[in-house]
């Protein structure tokens, strides 16, 4: 079998099960054959072994019963790097981008900025962070061991692992246990915003497969992140910003619950990301 056969036996194989049928198809059988995705497009007349095709049809069978392709192959490319990830934590969506590029951009001509990146998952927030910006130190937490333990294994294979701190524990409480009070120039979160009884109508690869905690907001959605515009200020710099993620009706609701505190915070924007939806927040403290 050459490439441009498998390749239309493997849509065959994925159409209704995926919403990108054509698109995985050609991911997974990159991967079999060890080849960047655009290999398959270029050279449909290349032979398949039998190796790889035996490898092939298995990454399509996990893909037909609803897998994340970031946990078959074990990898997702975000802000240009390529991530480790597994179904310790969730897999980074495009538009977690903007949190990161926000971040990057504002802390543009500060020598040697300060980062906390709070429900870090894998890391690909914080991480991208320091990549970014050489100068930085970048602290990376999670109320998860595993997925700290992912984070450190991407700090690694990035070669920042030495300007990152890694800590355990829920929401800014292991930053401040850390000496970390009123220290950060700018905190970044992508925490659970999904409300508790919408997370059985989400599509079955994300909801049988990506771990509920890092999902779960509550009853509204905003239960994780009234808490952290409550507790972030603590760790901030005066003049310090909030960079978080929200859902993508959540823009004014989460205006509202930072601004209830008019004392702590000095303001709020919400962007919206490519689609044009709500997408992320940034608030940020008096500097004085």
């Amino acid at each position: 079998m050459t490439v441009g056969e498998a390749l239309a036996l493997g849509r065959r194989h994925l159409a209704g099960k995926s919403d990108s049928a054509a698109r995985d198809a050609a991911l997974l059988l990159a991967f079999a054959l060890g080849k960047p995705s655009q290999f398959v497009y270029l050279h449909p007349e290349t032979p398949v072994s039998e190796e790889a095709f035996a490898a092939y049809n298995g990454f399509l069978e996990r893909r037909a019963s609803g897998e994340p392709i970031a946990y078959i192959r074990g990898f997702r490319e975000f802000m240009g790097h390529e991530f480790l990830i597994d179904r310790r934590v969730l897999v980074p969506r495009p538009e977690t981008e903007l949190v990161a590029e926000t971040a990057i951009r504002l802390l543009s001509g500060n020598p040697s900025p300060l980062v906390a990146d709070i429900c870090c998952g894998s890391g690909v927030i914080g991480l991208s962070i320091a990549k970014a910006i050489p100068e930085s130190r970048v602290v990376l937490s999670d109320i998860s061991r595993e997925a700290v333990d992912l984070a450190r294994e991407n700090a690694e294979r990035l070669g920042v692992v030495d300007r990152v701190a890694f800590y355990v524990g829920d929401l800014v409480e292991p930053l401040l246990k850390a000496g970390f009070s009123g220290k950060f120039d700018i905190l970044t979160a992508n925490p659970p915003y999904i409300p508790t009884d919408e997370i059985e109508t989400l599509s079955p690869t994300i909801r049988e497969y990506e771990p509920r905690i890092a999902l779960d907001g509550g009853k509204s959605g905003l239960r994780i992140i009234r808490r952290i515009a409550g507790e972030v200020p603590a760790v901030l710099k005066p003049g310090g910003r909030l960079i978080m993620e929200i859902g993508s009706d959540q823009g004014e609701a989460c205006r509202g619950i930072i601004m209830e505190d008019r004392e702590t915070w000095a303001g709020v924007e919400v962007l919206k990301d490519y689609g044009g939806k709500d997408r992320v927040v940034v608030a940020w403290t008096h500097a004085t």
